[in-house]
Order: C-alpha cells, then structure tokens, then sequence
C-alpha cells in the first residue's frame, strides 16, 4: 500500500502533464486545420482571378482586332453591335467564366442575353440597338477599369529599390596613425 501511494504522485503527474499535452496538441492541430483552410481558399481565390485575367485579356484583344462593336453605324446611324462577331468570338469566353464574373460585368452580359432572347421570340424593338451596343461598351470599360485597379494595387506591393551604396576606392584600406606618419614620411623622402 506504501508503495501505492508512494507512486500516485507521480502517476497523477503524468496523467496531468499528458493531459495538458493533449489539449495544447489539440489547439495546435485547430488551428493549423483553420490556417489550412484559409489558405486553400485564398490560393482557389487567386487562381479564380488569374482565369478571369486571362479571359479579360483575351476579350480585350479580340476587340482590338475584330469588329465587333460599331461607332457609328452608317445606315441608321449611331452605334451597334455585330451579332454574329459578338457570338463567335467574346460571348463563348464570357460565358466559359461567367462564374468568375463581377456583378456588373455579369448583369451587363444578362441584359445582353435577355435583349437576343426577347429578340428571338418577339422581334427587335427600337431601343435594342442601342442597348446592345451600350451594353457591350460598358463591359469592356468594366474589364478595363478591373486591369487599372489590378495594377494599382499591384504598385503599392513593389519593392523599393534600395540605393546604391556609393564605394570609395580606398574605403577598404584604413591606416593607423602610425601608418600614416610613415607614408607621409616616405612620400616627403621621394620627393626630395
């Protein structure tokens, strides 16, 4: 019995230290599973908004160099869009990351869609023309505020340059006093 009790402090110790071991163990693997996790959203967040950059970039060069949008429309005046430019070439790369979209961007190719759908079932109406075409405008000057914010953003994060150290040549050589009586004394000896 002596040797019981002789043991049960240190039993009780071990069973306190281990305990204690398992809820720090514990907190640690918590938060670690939660650090995880964030960045795994984050990297899912910065992978989704390269896609969508590629496909911006890719809007944008095609409507640089296709006619897609028309600035004045010599027939009935004003502007227009080409439909048929619009739905080979810009439409299929919006909607290959329509998931990816911001809300104006999205709601703008919506109106898009909606004016072609009620323009298939019921006819054109007057006003679509103009629609379309403003539409499509304010998408690509969306896409193009996106990229001039993205690189605003980008500026502040540059590191600055550090500036040159400027070297002396003879920065390097440094003479006791001694040293420097003794080369004064060699050079007056030369010169005489």
């Amino acid at each position: 019995m002596d040797d019981i009790l002789k043991g049960l402090p240190s039993l009780i110790g071990v069973v306190i230290g281990g305990l204690i071991t398992f809820f720090i163990q514990r907190s640690t693997i918590k938060k670690q599973q939660q650090w995880d996790r964030e960045k795994l959203r984050i990297d899912n967040f910065y992978k989704s908004e390269a896609e969508k950059f590629k496909t911006y970039n890719k809007i944008l060069e095609i409507d640089a160099t296709r006619l897609i949008h028309h600035h004045y429309d010599s027939i009935d005046g004003g502007n227009k869009l080409d439909k048929k430019n619009y739905d080979t070439y810009v439409r299929p790369l919006l909607f290959e990351v329509f998931h990816l979209l911001d809300r104006e961007v999205a709601a703008e190719v919506n109106k898009i869609e909606d004016i072609f759908e009620r323009e298939y079932v019921k006819g054109t109406e007057p006003s679509d023309k103009k629609n379309l075409s403003d539409s499509y405008i304010k998408i690509i000057k969306l896409i193009k505020q996106q990229f001039k914010e993205y690189r605003e953003s980008n500026a502040s994060l540059t590191v600055p340059k550090m500036p040159k150290k400027k070297w002396k040549w003879n920065s390097w050589l440094v003479y006791s006093e001694e040293e420097r009586k003794e080369i004064d004394e060699q050079r007056k000896k030369s010169n005489f």
